[in-house]
């Protein structure tokens, strides 16, 4: 995926130098044509210029219509998977009403609300679901105070940060101090300097022992106030500072709520698609060599994921190299080293050298001697 998003890109902008190119030469065949109804002389360089003008914008529409096949076929190498291989069909067996849940709190979430009640009325376990009900009325008020922030009105979304601020202080999220600073480039932008000051006066103190500098920053653009998109404080009256703050405002409810700050399904979706072509490749190399994967709940290859679909740490024992699971739980010792369990049954049972008919046995990294009650389950 992440090539194909490279190509595109590519492709992207030798499309525009295209154009561009070819524009530039329409205008210079404009010119030409224009001189020449004033000077005769000049229809010859006009016909010539109209001429070339053509030649360019055939060459350029050739060469990309030639990148454009061979992104195609890049297209189509890329997803030319058998999902056949990679398909279980017991996945959701006896787990529609999970799958159900999944798929209405998705459009919950992404304020689709009319879509949700149109799949809720098609179920009658999801009409009487009290978790789904309870999700509604959550959802419900998140979006309304992310488009409020949309529209550039603060008030609801100040009000709920206020409401909430033991909460957000106990989470480390600074939502009510990135709302105060969203109203007073806001002032600022408008044109009232004065206000903007009276305000940062009256709400930014509170934050100042943690935000000192970025407080100080702030207050530098109120030199610029009068031609602020010229000045070196240009970046901060970006527009997509709304976008920024209406995402943080639906974080943050989240967040407070205890609902994942991302959809589940899709983020499910997501490591999916991105797992389908490795897990078809590897799928089809096993079926070839006639071996099957007998761990019913492990991939036979690890898939890269991006670092904001990485939820938890992952833990390998240093002794087998085997990442830890629910079965497998990695276990502290009181010397301080870390091990899974499977290890500590080898070593308790004499497999490894150092292990003594007492039942105890030595630390794969160190002298100590533990028992198998000596060692505690680490959770991650």
């Amino acid at each position: 995926m992440d090539s194909l998003v490279r190509d595109c890109e590519k492709l992207s902008k030798h499309q525009t130098a295209s154009m561009n190119k070819t524009l530039a030469s329409i205008e210079a065949s404009i010119r030409a044509l224009q001189h020449a109804q004033t000077d005769a002389s000049a229809l010859a360089k006009a016909h010539a210029q109209s001429q070339q003008t053509q030649d360019t914008a055939a060459e350029q529409l050739k060469e990309l219509a030639t990148n454009v096949a061979k992104y195609g076929k890049h297209v189509e190498r890329t997803f030319k998977v058998d999902l056949g291989v990679v398909a279980e069909s017991r996945a959701f067996e006896h787990k529609a009403g999970e799958l159900g849940r999944a798929i209405a709190l998705h459009f919950l979430r992404s304020g689709e609300f009319g879509l949700a009640r149109s799949f809720a009325a098609e179920d009658a376990s999801l009409a009487e679901d009290a978790a789904l009900a309870g999700a509604w009325g959550r959802f419900s008020a998140m979006h309304e105070l992310v488009a409020q922030v949309h529209a550039r009105e603060l008030g609801p979304a100040l009000a709920w940060a206020q409401e909430h601020r033991a909460q957000l202080e106990a989470l480390g999220l600074g939502l009510e101090f990135a709302l105060h600073r969203l109203r007073f480039l806001q002032l600022v932008e408008d044109g009232e300097p004065g206000r903007a000051l009276a305000y940062a006066r009256a709400w930014f103190p509170p934050a100042a022992g943690a935000r000192l500098a970025e407080i100080s920053h702030l207050m530098g653009v109120l030199m610029y106030a009068r031609r602020l998109h010229a000045s070196p404080y240009a970046a901060l009256f970006d527009g997509g500072r709304w976008a920024d703050g209406a995402r943080a405002v639906a974080a943050a409810f989240c967040a407070v709520a205890g609902d994942a700050a991302a959809s589940p399904l899709a983020v499910s979706v997501a490591a999916g698609a991105r797992a389908l072509a490795v897990v078809g490749k590897v799928s089809g190399l096993l079926r070839d060599r006639r071996v099957e994967w007998s761990q019913q709940d492990e991939l036979p290859v690890e898939v890269p994921l991006p670092d904001h679909m990485r939820f938890h740490s992952v833990f390998a024992c240093p002794v087998s190299k085997e990442q830890a699971s629910r079965d497998n739980p990695p276990m502290a010792l009181p010397c301080g080293h870390v091990v899974c369990r499977a290890s500590l049954d080898k070593l308790a049972r004499g497999v490894r050298p150092g292990a003594v008919a007492s039942g105890r046995f030595k630390c794969s990294y160190c002298p100590q001697l533990v028992t198998m009650g000596d060692a505690q389950r680490v959770h991650f």
